[in-house]
């Protein structure tokens, strides 16, 4: 069993040096297919670099704040509620109109863990 509480996980930088992130649970914490599962906080104007993964998906479910995620030619406006399936393979960007809250989900697919 992991048993965890938000508020005691120490903030990390993301592994696209853009925002923060709380890992509530990551690849070497688990038998499945899941690579984390992070709570990532974005200030507004902050922007990740496009980018793809060729060997994992990626789940997005947006707490609050605004985002403009871009997905291969496909802009969204995402706000508290929505919730978005990046496929492995699919170039994407995120950036943040207002600061931001959004639970992140990364599963490793065919190659394994990514």
């Amino acid at each position: 069993m992991i048993n965890k509480n938000l508020s005691a996980i120490t903030p990390q930088l993301t592994k696209h040096n853009v925002g923060l992130k709380r890992v509530l649970v990551c690849n070497d914490e688990t038998e499945s297919n899941i690579t984390q599962i992070a709570v990532t906080m974005l200030q507004a104007g902050e922007e990740t670099n496009s980018h793809q993964h060729k060997s994992m998906e990626e789940y997005f479910f947006f707490i609050k704040g605004k985002v403009i995620l871009t997905v291969e030619d496909k802009i969204l406006i995402c706000v508290n509620g929505d919730f978005i399936v990046v496929r492995s393979g699919e170039t994407h960007q995120l950036k943040a109109i207002e600061n931001t809250e959004l639970l992140t989900i990364g599963c490793a697919i065919e190659n394994g863990k990514e």
